[in-house]
């Protein structure tokens, strides 16, 4: 029996559990969202009620709730990460159906001038050893 009997059968598998995967993950990812937004509106309702009810809250301590009600603010969090890993405006990017199958194209002369780079610098080191 050949290998090509069971081609579609692999890449159907293999097709089906990167699918289960990637909605895995996003599951995942969604539930961790759902936690943080449900902690810090707990915060806020928290001091909110404090505040509603007439009782003293420090300004010391309402201050380090409200810092910590925005370390959890999920949108600001994951639009500070796109910008540090210098996504696209509105943080979608095209992706087609090329580099989908072959994958992202490498710079080549973006590496070139690495390369060229690097040389530079051991050559230098290599003549003030020299010297």
């Amino acid at each position: 029996m050949s290998l090509l009997q069971y081609l579609p059968h692999l890449l159907y598998s293999t097709a089906l559990t990167s699918l289960a995967t990637h909605h895995l993950v996003q599951r995942k990812a969604l539930e961790e969202d759902r936690a943080h937004v449900a902690a810090q509106l707990s915060i806020l309702e928290d001091l909110r009620a404090r505040l509603l009810a007439g009782e003293h809250v420090p300004e010391r301590e309402a201050d380090r709730l409200w810092r910590l009600a925005r370390s959890h603010d999920v949108w600001r969090a994951r639009a500070r990460a796109r910008a540090q890993e210098g996504g696209t405006e509105g943080g979608k990017e095209e992706i087609g159906w090329r580099e989908v199958l072959f994958g992202k194209r490498f710079d080549t002369s973006r590496s070139e001038e690495y390369d060229r780079r690097d040389m530079e610098r051991v050559r230098k080191e290599v003549e003030e050893a020299s010297s």
